[in-house]
């Protein structure tokens, strides 16, 4: 529950926030079966602000706006049936917000038979979003203004092995923010004069004995540093068990399994809804975690038409529910889904 707030004399009791983005891209496009080159400039006109409101020490613009230029680019090259290149590059400039760059980079390659390589190396260097530079509250203590806010920039390198043999896919990411962009306890936001580094490894895999099947995923994580600016589990994990099978003399296929999600338990940030984001906890916040969710599920398709059955959160039908998607705000309790699909054209 919110602390009792002091109010700005004479604020409009709603608030507003908007944003425009006008954007027109001229580009030339070279493509043949084995090399694609789509390039060209970009112009974008951004608006966006807010209601005005009158304060004592803080002067907050009711709307900002700019117009940019900037370039972009696909490039796809794919190499004797082994080797495909895909990358990405936008570039603008602006008066308000700056530079900003944006670069995907993915390679698969395939060195034996059947194994798939993907590696990836991603880079975006930006302006924080709108929600961080401003806001405009009847509460006095939820107005601010970021001025001279850093470029958040984000690094991530990674990549993925696929093996046949049960269907397996394992990956490896590394992520380093800097000036990591975040509201504090108090719901101001912040920049942090130190990077945040991330690390991911993982897996998932599909086991099949008949019409019996596994598909299970795991998920590894930790935040190397700065582990208080971004709380997080570290370790997911789900798994799929299900039957599928043909019936009926083969005139339908059903499906009939059960799903459990599962995270650790971990300090969560808190979901602040007069800013609509989440802000890092408070003294006194609890963790959230260590509950598995469990679903099961029908499913039967006959020609054009699926029906589907589902139960949700079935560990409800049990015992109080304990699961939470952060503080203070419970999963659903059990929920039953029934539904029919039908194409009528092909």
């Amino acid at each position: 529950m919110l602390p009792k707030q002091k109010l700005v004399p004479n604020a409009p009791l709603t608030s507003k926030k908007y944003s425009d983005n006008f954007s027109n891209t001229v580009s030339l496009v070279w493509d043949n079966e084995k090399f694609k080159l789509d390039a060209g400039l970009r112009y974008q006109m951004i608006k966006m602000g807010a209601n005005e409101i009158v304060l004592p020490l803080l002067q907050i613009p009711t709307e900002i706006k700019e117009s940019r230029i900037g370039a972009v680019g696909n490039l796809q090259v794919k190499l004797f049936d082994k080797i495909q290149l895909n990358s990405f590059l936008e570039f603008s400039n602006g008066s308000q917000f700056g530079t900003y760059m944006k670069t995907t980079n993915n390679l698969k390659f395939e060195p034996i038979k059947d194994y798939f390589v993907n590696a990836k190396v991603n880079f975006q260097s930006a302006y924080p979003s709108f929600n961080y530079l401003l806001n405009t509250s009847i509460y006095n203590n939820y107005n601010y203004y970021l001025q001279n806010a850093e470029n958040q920039a984000i690094t991530e390198v990674g990549g993925s092995i696929n093996l046949k043999w049960f269907k397996t896919e394992l990956f490896a990411n590394y992520f380093r923010i800097d000036n990591y962009t975040y509201f504090d306890v108090t719901a101001t936001p912040r920049q942090s004069a130190n990077p945040v580094n991330i690390s991911q490894i993982g897996g998932d895999a599909t086991f099949s004995f008949r019409s019996f099947h596994l598909n299970t995923r795991v998920q590894i994580q930790n935040a190397l540093t700065n582990k208080d600016l971004l709380p997080m589990p570290s370790f997911i994990g789900r798994a799929n068990f299900f039957y599928q099978a043909k019936a009926f003399k083969n005139a339908a296929e059903v499906q009939a399994g059960i799903k459990v999600y599962y995270f650790s338990k971990f300090a969560s940030r808190e979901y602040f809804p007069i800013l609509n984001e989440y802000i890092l906890p408070n003294a006194g916040s609890f963790s959230i975690g260590g509950q598995p969710i469990a679903d099961v599920y029908f499913n039967m398709k006959v020609k054009k038409m699926f029906f589907f059955i589902e139960g949700q959160q079935i560990g409800t039908i049990f015992s109080n529910n304990q699961a939470y998607a952060f503080p203070s705000y419970p999963v659903y309790d059990f929920r039953l889904n029934i539904g029919i699909v039908w194409y009528l054209f092909n």
